[in-house]
């Protein structure tokens, strides 16, 4: 019984590990913006999430309505 679980268990690593992988890809790369770039927004970005976020774009409010018009 124990192969089952361990085979269970790789499976379940291996969906995990390429989820994570196509998140990452997604991510924002390069040098990020000192201000929001969406029309009439203009707001700083932070520069903890400049620097968490390297080739952020947006401000957090800018960055969740762009989201959700994407679902």
């Amino acid at each position: 019984m124990a192969d089952v679980y361990d085979q269970a268990s790789d499976t379940e690593q291996l969906f995990r590990d390429q989820a994570l992988r196509a998140a990452a890809a997604q991510m924002p790369r390069g040098v990020s913006a000192s201000h929001c770039r969406a029309p009439d927004c203009g707001v700083e970005i932070p520069e903890r999430r400049r620097r968490a976020l390297p080739g952020v774009e947006f401000c957090i409010d800018c960055q969740q309505l762009k989201e959700r018009h994407q679902r």
